[in-house]
């Protein structure tokens, strides 16, 4: 029961405050705070569960309870707690709070706030459900709600375009995905019966290689569309439009790591299959590339951050492609803590400059110290260096790498770090370095104190990688020393470089965007991603919208509109003749009659007088006809 709370208590929360009134619901957000504060207490208790049933059993669920909805447990809801969902409780519930608490000062001047912390409530019981799912069908029912509650908080400002569009690419691309979730869910039940972990996974060993790298591959497919792995990674930049402390909990942190953490519950299907683990591996180095190199031209903060998840998302997939579960898993939590740090920090110098361009900005750091210094923690992190989180992990994704004989691999995921050191650097120097932005101030207290709790997690939790993989079931090891020294050589060189070019001008940038015009432009672009997109997808959508719109409106609603119209016309035709001959024909007799009586009551004149001469009159013309006409009549009767 205590395990069930954790994600019913959220899902409490939104059914509290969906129905009320939107006044009402806007005094009562603080719901939202209480029912996560719960959550993250229960997620601490059944983590301490976990740690104390490690040691030969930690790697097995300390707790599962089902509940079959239909007979031969086929169908049910279950709940699983392990190694790997007591983390994603942690990550999922210390994340959310400090963007609840966070979102106190952000959004406290929205008029619809009470209605974003209920989005945000139920987005919460979502990714915990998943993360606590002991099946893949009740995965992919909380996988659903968490794309729905993501269409709501991009489109929280659905007033303006921007936030509309970009609601509906993220809704429409992350449900391609989605389709291959369903179909691997049919084949896994046409192989086994089940939905099951516990059966599912197993079984996988024994299915014949085609049938396992099918179920892997939907499903990496599925893991494509919510985790922006290219080419379905097109839909988070544009999420930047919502609300940034959405951003930091939905498109930073927790939702687009959900793809990570199915990958990674499945893994055992990847393994049997092989091909897929090698797809997997070549879609991540291609996003961590992709994301790195489209974050060096942008110039919204939140863009840079939008495509630097999505690089680090491929980071996670690389991990994933050596069957590394530890490492992808993780950069995930390491991530998780940095990354929705960057974007907290963001939110308050957007909030401070009321801008999002870092060409606006500049000089922060004399304006907002506290901020820049827990940025800087998130920043250093994020380029990797040591003794900051982001070292730890991403050099256990280079040194999964290293033990698969993935050197090709490797050189790709140093390259994918040096620019990510370049571009942050590149982000910190245009935001907190040299002079602008004199009106900017400190952000507000409530805002601040979230994201020094990050920043301290960050600063420590590069420590634990060795009880990490124990706690997995893993054995750990510290970085090699050639290894380290070669991802500490690349990130210092990504932040030297990016010093000596934006911070001492060594490169006249603009010159050389102009001596570079077309790969610049290549990746201003996107490397025309939407655009192809748009050619080949929403181009030819719209037009054979607008011929089947062209077929109803001159076809089908022609013949129905034509039928009608005859029909309309034969009642005209029918009334017509009901008024005109068969009303007719009754009303003109009554209107004899009516007439005729009008003329026979001018006989009723009340004189006997008349009355005698009329007497007279009718008796003569009756002798009349009897003495002369009638012997007339007959007689030429006869003669005829």
């Amino acid at each position: 029961m205590m395990l069930a709370a954790i994600p019913l208590l959220p899902a409490a929360a939104f059914a509290v405050l969906a129905p009320m009134s939107r006044a009402l619901r806007n005094s009562a957000k603080t719901v939202s705070l209480v029912a996560m504060t719960g959550s993250l207490v229960l997620a601490l208790v059944a983590f301490a569960e976990v740690w104390s049933a490690r040691g030969g059993e930690g790697t097995h669920a300390v707790f599962h309870a089902f509940l079959p909805i239909a007979p031969g447990h086929a169908f049910g809801f279950g709940l699983l707690l392990d190694p790997v969902s007591a983390v994603m409780l942690l990550v999922v519930t210390i994340v959310g709070l400090c963007v609840q608490v966070y979102s106190l000062g952000y959004m406290h001047t929205d008029e619809r706030v009470g209605w974003y912390y209920a989005v945000l409530s139920l987005f919460s019981a979502a990714m915990l459900a998943v993360v606590l799912a002991d099946n893949f069908l009740e995965l992919y029912m909380a996988w659903e709600i968490m794309g729905l509650c993501s269409y709501l908080l991009i489109g929280f400002w659905h007033t303006e375009e921007g936030p509309r569009k970009a609601s509906i690419k993220a809704f429409l691309t992350t449900r391609v995905g989605d389709v291959g979730f369903g179909l691997a869910l049919a084949a896994m039940f046409a192989l086994t019966g089940s939905f099951a972990f516990d059966v599912v996974l197993p079984a996988s060993a024994g299915w014949a290689p085609g049938a396992a790298t099918l179920v892997a591959l939907l499903l990496l497919f599925a893991a494509m569309g919510k985790s922006a792995q290219f080419p379905l990674h097109v839909w988070l930049p544009d999420a930047m439009a919502g609300p940034t402390p959405a951003s930091a909990l939905i498109h930073a942190a927790t939702m687009v790591a959900a793809g990570v953490y199915l990958v990674a519950r499945a893994l055992p299907v990847f393994v049997a299959s092989g091909v897929a683990l090698t797809v997997t591996l070549a879609i991540g180095i291609v996003t961590a590339l992709l994301g790195g190199t489209l974050a060096l031209v942008q110039h919204d903060i939140k863009k840079v951050l939008a495509y630097s998840t999505i690089s680090q998302l491929g980071y996670m997939f690389v991990a994933l492609g050596t069957a590394s579960e530890v490492a992808a898993l993780y950069h995930l939590v390491t991530h998780a803590f940095f990354k929705s740090l960057l974007f907290l920090g963001a939110g308050v110098i957007i909030h401070a400059t009321h801008t999002q361009d870092m060409r606006e900005m500049g000089g922060l750091r004399r304006k907002m110290p506290v901020t820049t210094a827990v940025f800087t923690v998130g920043a250093l992190a994020l380029a990797g260096v040591f003794p900051l989180s982001g070292f730890f992990s991403k050099d256990e994704i280079l040194a999964s790498l290293l033990r698969g004989g993935h050197y090709w691999f490797f050189a790709g995921a140093l390259l994918a770090a040096l620019l990510t050191a370049f571009y942050v650097t590149r982000l910190w120097v245009r935001v907190f370095w040299g002079t602008g932005s004199d009106h900017a101030h400190e952000g507000h207290r409530v805002m601040l104190a979230p994201m020094a709790v990050l920043a301290a997690i960050t600063a420590v939790i590069g420590f634990a990688s060795v009880a990490f993989a124990g706690f997995l079931g893993h054995e750990g090891e510290w970085p090699e020393v050639g290894l380290a020294a070669a991802s500490t050589l690349t990130a210092l060189g990504g932040i030297g470089a990016a010093w000596w070019v934006y911070s001492l001008g060594g490169v006249d940038t603009e010159a050389l965007k102009a001596r570079l015009k077309v790969p610049y432009d290549v990746l201003v672009q996107k490397y025309y991603m939407d655009a192809l997109y748009e050619a080949a997808f929403v181009k030819p959508y719209e037009a054979a919208a607008r011929a089947l719109a062209a077929f109803d409106l001159g076809v089908i609603d022609g013949a129905v509109n034509g039928v009608a119209t005859l029909w309309v016309r034969a009642t005209q035709v029918s009334r017509n003749f009901d008024v005109n001959v068969i009303d007719g024909a009754v009303n003109g007799a009554a209107d004899a009659v009516v007439e005729a009586g009008g003329k026979l009551r001018r006989l009723q004149t009340g004189r006997v007088q008349s009355y005698q001469r009329l007497i007279v009159g009718g008796l003569v013309l009756l002798l009349a006809w009897v003495m002369v006409l009638w012997p007339l009549l007959k007689a030429a009767l006869k003669g005829a």
